[in-house]
């Protein structure tokens, strides 16, 4: 949302020590406390306005932007996780793989049961390569149910800033160069 300087009267009065910081909180919370900046801020007699001091009004921006890039690096760790994951899975199946052939050579080493081994190594080979796909579908199934969750989350968080962004639009109608110059010019008498 982008905040016309016309539609509010701005008080350069920079009185707030917070610069930078988010606190732990929830987004809502954000977007609760804000409002209620808003709804305790002074009003402008007979126009529907309120004044909000600049400083409050660029730190909750800073607050809100400051929120987001979490997501975004929680997203970022998922998704190198899930890569770890895989290549994990591939390294156990080749293992298991590798492991089964060496096996299959020594038993097929003994002359009397040269058949029974070949069959019984084919049979471990089989296995292990069974045991590796389910281990590598396993991961991507397991990524797969984190990113859905990880997008329903940040689609939720990007519903609640719209939410605020629109309740913030309709409680602040926008107001014109000369209202402002009016206003001012009376706040002075």
């Amino acid at each position: 949302m982008v905040i016309r300087k016309s539609a509010i009267m701005l008080l350069v009065n920079r009185q707030s020590s917070w610069k930078g910081k988010v606190r732990s909180m929830d987004i809502l919370d954000l977007l609760e406390e804000f409002e209620a900046i808003i709804e305790g801020s002074g009003r402008i007699p007979m126009t529907g306005k309120v004044v909000i001091h600049e400083e409050v009004l660029y730190n909750y921006l800073d607050k809100f932007r400051a929120y987001l890039p979490q997501s975004i690096r929680d997203a970022e760790y998922i998704i190198r996780e899930k890569e770890r994951i895989v290549a994990d899975a591939a390294r156990e199946g080749e293992g298991l793989i590798e492991g089964a052939k060496v096996k299959c050579q020594r038993i097929v080493g003994e002359s009397e049961i040269v058949k029974q081994a070949i069959a019984q190594g084919e049979q471990i080979i089989n296995n292990a390569k069974q045991e590796a796909k389910g281990l590598i579908t396993g991961a991507y199934s397991y990524s797969e149910e984190v990113m859905a969750m990880l997008q329903k989350e940040l689609e939720s968080s990007l519903k609640t800033i719209r939410s605020g962004r629109e309740a913030i639009r309709t409680k602040l109608p926008p107001v014109s160069l000369n209202e402002l110059q009016r206003s001012s010019a009376l706040d002075e008498e």
